[in-house]
């Protein structure tokens, strides 16, 4: 049950009026809740690191957070009352650099909401099923690639093949295998896919193993035909291939626009 501000105002009695910390720590209050923190940050303004874990706040306490100038590095682990319903506000806490959300109810779908955090450096959290949630690891880690991930206590690992494979089928280009002692040039699909680890495939090629894959052929030019009349239109997505190819530290080459990628399979 919440207690009244009265009650904190008493235990407490009163505050520090330092407006900025780098340290604001009350592990030693377990049994802190929403009205105790909003009593504790009564004139505070901004905090480099806030250490809530193990109390009791809620979603509440989360938005309380926005009003501050900054918050840089918020520890909420084991806050058991945290859970989806508090991301949008995390998603306005923009300097942060470090979160911590191991043991509360927040799942890997509020995680992926949080495309706002373009600063975080380090995103802690828990899943149940880790291999369950593969795909939308890779998609927290291209949504966040400078963040390191850790789930249940471990380092993600992540397979540089799986962050192109999922990376890349979002932009509407077409693809080609050259296939290592192949001289065949093959037709132009318009899919990519991973039928299983350490392979690829395109709609007109494949399953290879990528280690056979001697370079993926990548024709970033979309043409949209209006008509019988009017010219088509071109859209060039070279730009935002370059910038995952450059992310990956996959080699390539662009001749007569078409981008050669050298895939290197590895993890980070």
């Amino acid at each position: 049950m919440a207690r009244k501000i009265k009650y904190w105002q008493q235990r407490f009695g009163p505050l520090n009026t330092e407006p900025y910390h780098h340290h604001f720590d009350v592990r030693q209050i377990p049994d802190l809740d929403d009205e105790g923190l909003a009593y504790m940050l009564t004139h505070v303004r901004g905090i480099n690191m806030l250490d809530l874990n193990e109390t009791e706040i809620t979603n509440d306490s989360i938005k309380l957070l926005t009003h501050l100038e900054y918050v840089n590095e918020l520890r909420a682990k084991d806050c058991y009352h945290l859970d989806n319903g508090c991301i949008s506000s995390l998603n306005q806490l923009e300097e942060l650099v470090f979160l911590h959300l191991k043991d509360t109810r927040i799942t890997i779908d509020g995680l992926l909401q949080l495309n706002q955090l373009k600063k975080l450096k380090t995103l802690m959290f828990s899943a149940d099923d880790v291999t369950g949630i593969k795909e939308k690891l890779v998609q927290l880690k291209l949504m966040l690639p400078e963040c390191e991930i850790t789930i249940n206590s471990k380092p993600y690992v992540y397979n540089t093949i799986d962050l192109f494979i999922y990376g890349i089928k979002k932009q509407p280009v077409t693809y080609r295998l050259k296939i290592k002692n192949q001289l065949i040039v093959q037709d132009w699909s318009q899919w990519l896919t991973q039928p299983g680890d350490s392979y690829i495939e395109a709609a007109a090629q494949g399953p290879y193993a990528v280690d056979d894959v001697e370079w993926l052929e990548i024709n970033p030019i979309e043409k949209n035909v209006e008509g019988t009349v009017l010219p088509v239109n071109e859209i060039d997505h070279t730009a935002e291939i370059l910038k995952l190819m450059d992310w990956l530290w996959f080699p390539y080459v662009i001749k007569d626009r078409i981008i050669s990628v050298y895939l290197l399979q590895r993890e980070i």
